[in-house]
Parts: C-alpha cells; sequence; structure tokens
C-alpha cells in the first residue's frame, strides 16, 4: 500500500493549501491532546481532591448535626427535669418556712402557757419572719390574702403578749388552727 500511495502522492503534487492545513490540523490535534492532557491534570490535580474533601466534610456536617440534635434534645430533657426540681424545691421551701411558722407559734403558745413573756415573745417574731419569708414564695392572689390575715394575726398576737401575756392565747389557738388548715390544703397528705 505504501507504493500506492507514493504513487498517487508522486502523482499529485501536494497544494500549499493542503500542506497548510495538515500542518494546521496536526496543531489542531496537539492543541485538543494539550487541552484534554490539561483537563484530565485539572481534574485529578484539583477537582478530584476537592471533592473528596467536600464529601468528606458533609459527612462531618451530618455527624456534627446528629450530634447537635442529640444534645439539643438532651438539654430539653435536662431544662424540663431542672423545671420540676425547681417546682418542688420551691415547694419543699413553702412547706419549710410554713412548718417553721407554725413551729414558732406553738412556741409562742407554750411559752404563754409557761408565763415565759420573752420566750413568747422570742418564738412571735421567728414566727414572724417565717410568714414574711412565705410572701415572697406564694403565687396565688388568695394564698396571699390568706398569708395577710395571718401576719395581721401574729401582729395582733405579738402586741396582746406584749400588754397581758395570757390574752394572746386564744389569737395563738386561731393561728396555730389557721396554719394547720393551710398545710393540710397545701400538702394533703397521701
Amino acid at each position: 500500500m505504501d507504493e500506492k500511495e507514493t504513487t498517487l502522492s508522486a502523482a499529485r503534487p501536494e497544494t500549499r493549501l493542503q500542506k497548510f492545513i495538515r500542518g494546521a490540523l496536526r496543531w489542531v490535534l496537539v492543541a485538543l491532546l494539550a487541552f484534554g492532557l490539561g483537563a484530565l491534570l485539572i481534574f485529578f490535580a484539583l477537582y478530584f481532591p476537592t471533592r473528596q474533601k467536600l464529601d468528606k466534610a458533609n459527612v462531618d456536617l451530618e455527624h456534627a448535626n446528629a450530634t447537635i440534635t442529640s444534645n439539643t434534645d438532651q438539654i430539653t430533657t435536662l431544662q424540663t427535669g431542672n423545671q420540676t426540681l425547681q417546682k418542688k424545691l420551691d415547694s419543699a421551701t413553702l412547706n419549710m418556712y410554713l412548718l417553721k411558722a407554725l413551729s414558732d407559734v406553738r412556741g409562742a403558745s407554750l411559752a404563754v402557757a409557761a408565763d415565759d413573756y420573752a420566750g413568747a415573745r422570742l418564738s412571735l417574731i421567728q414566727a414572724s419572719a417565717a410568714l414574711d419569708a412565705l410572701s415572697g414564695l406564694l403565687v396565688g392572689a388568695d394564698q396571699k390574702d390568706v398569708l395577710a390575715a395571718m401576719q395581721h394575726s401574729a401582729a395582733q398576737a405579738l402586741t396582746e403578749v406584749k400588754t397581758d401575756l395570757k390574752s394572746a392565747q386564744p389569737e395563738l389557738d386561731q393561728l396555730t388552727k389557721n396554719l394547720v388548715q393551710w398545710e393540710d390544703n397545701l400538702f394533703p397528705n397521701p
């Protein structure tokens, strides 16, 4: 076949245009080959590693989002538990001050029975302080009204203790009864 080509070539001389087109075609092929190699180089040197980093970053992001969701759920659970515990603490504190006031009123009643002016006065002052502490813990208006009535009774009993020790006993008995009833209403025993 080479002989035919050489015979054909020899028979027809190549024109200048054909030489130019062949040369241009070679340069175009070389340029296309260089462009293709450059595209492959860019793909393997830049795009492929960047894509791998992006895929890893997406996996890390999904993991971080799952962790955040888990932590958010845990925080919500802890906040709910904290609110429950805070309510229990507030209730226990309220009960403590109520029992302290009751204890001090009963102590004042015993001191009146023993004709101990100083003991009765001290117990009533402590009962008044416990009732004052209760005022900051109550939330309902009706509870605050009941507390105000008890504070008034404690003040009245303290005034009566100063004038006549034995005259304070009925007020102390009523205050004791009211405190016991209030405690039963707020903290019923099962």
